[in-house]
């Protein structure tokens, strides 16, 4: 029942980033509302973690799965998208090496300003 009523949570959000997705006219992805939502919920402890804590580590663990839809479509439309694959697979590599540029400038700054917060709090003790 725990996880009927988990899965029921994270259903109804994305059911309601579906109803903004076409109320709100941005070229935002209902999935994308769903789980700024949620974010927005667990962040304001409306909903707390552990009310959909399992059923986000079991979607999690099965995510490989849910793209071989998406590689079988991509497999079937080939034809259409044969002629630009250069530049997809251009696209593809470009924005794959600035996420990880950012990622790692990212975290290098947080690891910095808690080292720094750490010498703080011992040079003031």
């Amino acid at each position: 029942m725990k996880y009927l009523m988990q899965f029921g949570i994270i259903i109804g959000l994305s059911l309601l980033g579906e109803v903004l997705h076409s109320a709100i006219p941005l070229p935002v992805p209902s999935s994308v509302w769903g789980m700024v939502i949620l974010f927005i919920l667990l962040c304001l402890k409306v909903i707390k973690l552990e009310q959909v804590e399992h059923a986000a580590d079991f979607l999690l663990s099965i995510m490989t799965v849910m793209f071989v839809p998406v590689g079988a479509g991509l497999i079937t439309s080939y034809p259409a998208i044969k002629n630009d694959i250069i530049g997809i697979f251009v696209i593809i590599i470009i924005s794959t090496v600035v996420c990880f540029f950012v990622t790692g400038k990212v975290a290098q700054f947080i690891i910095n300003k808690k080292s720094n917060e750490i010498s703080e709090d011992d040079s003031n003790a």
